[in-house]
């Protein structure tokens, strides 16, 4: 058996700790012991630890949480890490709408995956303004900031990116 520790982000409604659970039971399993704290946006962060006996198991029960919906910030196993996703925003300044934004979405979702969006546009000859929340594997950090700014620079973006 080996020891999984699990950093998920759920939304704070009822019924998503559960649905959160209900995987790594479903795929064998053991939890022992779940910690949360309310936080950032409307989100909960919850520490799962369980045992299950394999890396098939694990990932079975991690594309069920995918699947779901249910964000998986960092994986360990016996404590060292396997996995860390981090949150990353950007806000888009120009005709973000008539440049096609589902291509701009496609492209974003090959690398990471769009969590979030906010549009503003003022008027439909007037400049937009979106702000995207993209979840991305760490690994995967300088491949998605290149992306967006070769995206931006494409279709005559202005970029604003977190730190």
């Amino acid at each position: 058996m080996m020891k999984v520790d699990t950093v998920l982000k759920l939304k704070d409604v009822p019924g998503m700790l559960i649905k959160a659970l209900e995987p790594i039971s479903t795929h064998g399993g053991n939890i022992i012991s779940v910690t949360h704290s309310r936080g950032e946006k409307g989100l909960v962060s919850v520490h799962v630890s369980f045992k299950v006996r394999d890396q098939s198991s694990l990932n079975l029960i991690r594309k069920a949480l995918e699947k779901q919906g249910i964000h998986i910030s960092e994986i360990e196993i016996e404590g060292r890490t396997y996995y860390t996703k981090k949150s990353l925003s950007f806000i888009l300044l120009g005709h973000v709408i008539d440049t096609d934004i589902r291509d701009t979405l496609d492209r974003i979702n090959d690398v990471g995956m769009v969590s979030g969006i906010e549009v503003v546009m003022p008027a439909p000859n007037q400049k937009s303004s979106v702000l995207m929340d993209v979840e991305i594997d760490e690994k995967s950090n300088g491949e998605l900031i290149r992306l967006v700014e070769r995206i931006c620079k494409e279709k005559d973006f202005l970029l604003v990116r977190s730190l």
